[in-house]
Formats: structure tokens, sequence, C-alpha cells
């Protein structure tokens, strides 16, 4: 198991340095299991208004639902999009059975299956940077714990069709420009993103400033370098600047996109060890930091930059 992990490490490490996001397969969820918490959003998005304000987000724990609007990445243009942010497995803090049946049964075992995962790349990294494998995972522990003391966050997501009525290239509606999430970064150590094979995925490449389209490979999941890693390793393992757009074509544009992400944080009071021990990679292209990323290299308190990080994106 040593050896297995210890190679994911590598591999998992060499990626993000050359790239900024990895590819995982054969990582034990089912397919089945995402497309059972989509269609449990999609209920939950059909709700009438007043029943979907009982569970709207609470910005001191940051769980609940995020109507469209609330959140905002690009202040030119609408955001459409719908998301649940789950930071806590408490069954009170969820839809009610009776409003959408069996959301607390398949969102749970996803979350868990997902804060699992992110415990076996802390391993994997900590190996790849000659560190114990228990200490990342150590700075990591308070995950979904609902205690107050880690933000991680398993987010659903719902992306619906752009409205009929607009046709233009630039998908203007009612003269407004539409986007379904602007460009950003993640604020996290690292992303896990599972996505339906609608598309609109786009980063931007470590020192390219092009954006590129995101291939959709079923059944994998995506690993992005969030901007609390990318601050720990020096920028080594960069974080990407990245959007979802609406497609191109009638037809795309006409379905709704789901997707998943767990943003795995640190808990708030880590103190994250010095990343003196990496394993040499060739060197990596020149990296700018985006202007937001202004912490340290060694950042010792992960709550002031969340916080920080809220207040910028939340209306």
């Amino acid at each position: 198991m040593k050896s297995v992990v210890r190679r994911i490490g590598q591999q998992l490490f060499a990626a993000l340095n050359s790239k900024g996001l990895a590819m995982l397969v054969n990582h034990g969820i089912a397919d089945e299991k995402l497309k059972k918490v989509y269609a449990d959003l999609d209920n939950f998005c059909a709700l009438p208004e007043g029943c979907q304000a009982q569970y709207l987000r609470n910005p001191a724990s940051n769980h609940g639902y995020v109507k469209p609007g609330m959140e905002q990445f690009d202040s030119t243009k609408k955001e459409l999009r719908h998301s649940f942010n789950i930071t806590t497995l408490s069954a009170a803090a969820m839809p009610a059975q009776e409003e959408v049946p069996e959301f607390l049964k398949h969102t749970i075992p996803l979350a868990q299956d997902l804060t699992n995962l992110s415990r076996v790349l802390l391993q994997a990294l900590a190996y790849a940077f000659g560190l114990p494998p228990a200490t990342l995972l150590a700075c990591h522990s308070g995950m979904l714990k609902s205690d107050g003391c880690n933000p991680s966050t398993m987010r659903l997501l719902y992306y619906p069709p752009v409205p009929p009525e607009d046709e233009g290239p630039c998908c203007h509606g009612d003269g407004i420009a539409i986007t379904r999430c602007g460009a950003h970064s993640d604020r996290c150590t690292f992303t896990l993103v599972a996505q339906d094979s609608e598309g609109g995925l786009e980063v931007k490449l470590n020192g390219s400033e092009k954006w590129q389209a995101v291939g959709h490979l079923p059944g994998a999941i995506l690993v992005q370098t969030g901007e609390l890693l990318a601050s720990w390793t020096a920028n080594l393992l960069p974080a990407l600047m990245h959007r979802v757009v609406v497609p191109s074509g009638t037809y795309a544009r006409a379905r709704g996109r789901h997707c998943v992400a767990f943003f795995c944080h640190p808990d708030n009071d880590a103190v994250i060890p010095a990343l003196s021990r990496v394993a040499p990679v060739p060197a990596p292209p020149a990296f700018t930091p985006h202007t937001h990323l202004t912490l340290h290299h060694r950042l010792l308190n992960a709550a002031h930059h969340i916080q920080k990080r809220f207040r910028e994106t939340y209306a």
C-alpha cells in the first residue's frame, strides 16, 4: 500500500507541477453515485423558491444553497449557476425527506468517499514532498467534521440551460453578458472535480494567457491545485485560473451541466511544515501569481485566507 501511495504522489506531483491539474482514474467512486446526486440537485432546484429559501447558505458555516446571483466571480456578466454547499453531514442541515426524498441518502456517502480520497492524496503528496505520510493528513484532520474548525466543502453544482432568447455569439440575453462561472482560482489545498460530459470548463495553463478547454474523460476525477498548496510550494504547484463558459451550439446550450467539487482545506489553525525536500522535477515555466495571491509562502493561519476570499466572492 505504501508503494502505491508513493507512486501516486510522484505522478500527482509531476502532473500538478507541469500542468496544474491531473486526472484520477480507478479511484473507486462509481459514476452511478454521481448521477444520483445530480438528480437530487435537479429535484432541489425544481422546488418553489420559498422552500429553497429555508436552506440558503449560512455565511458562518458556508453550508447551504447558493442561488444564481448570490455568488459572483465575474462582475461584468450574469452567472447562471445553482449550487448547494455541504460542510456538515448533519441530517438537520439537509433538505427534508419530503422535499428531496433521497438527498441525504446519496450525498453523505459521496461526501465520505471524496473525503477519503482526499486523505489518500494528502498522504501521496507528503511522500512527494519528502515528509512522513501523515504530516499533511494531520493538518487536514477536521474535513467535514461539522465543528467549524475546517472549511472543507463538497459543492453540488447545476448550470441551467441558456435561455432560448439568448442567441448571440457572445451569449447576450436582455443586454447582459451570460456565463456559467467567472474566472477564478480555488482558495483551498486542492479541489477534486467530477463532472458530466456537457463541457465548458476552461483553464489558463501555467505561463499562458490563453484559455483552453478541459476534455472530459468518462469516470475520471480532476485534481486542481488550490491557492494554499501553490503558496506552500512557492508556486511550484501553481493554482490555475479556470472558468465555465456556455458551450457553442444550440443543442449544447439548451442542456444543463452538472458537477460535484470537493474543496480540500486544512484545519483553520493548521501550521504547515516547510516543504523543503520536494522531489526533483524539471523546472516549471515562469509563473506570476495572480493579484489576489498575496500570502507568504508559508501561510500559518489558513482561516485568514478563506475568510478574505469569501468576502470577495459572495454578495
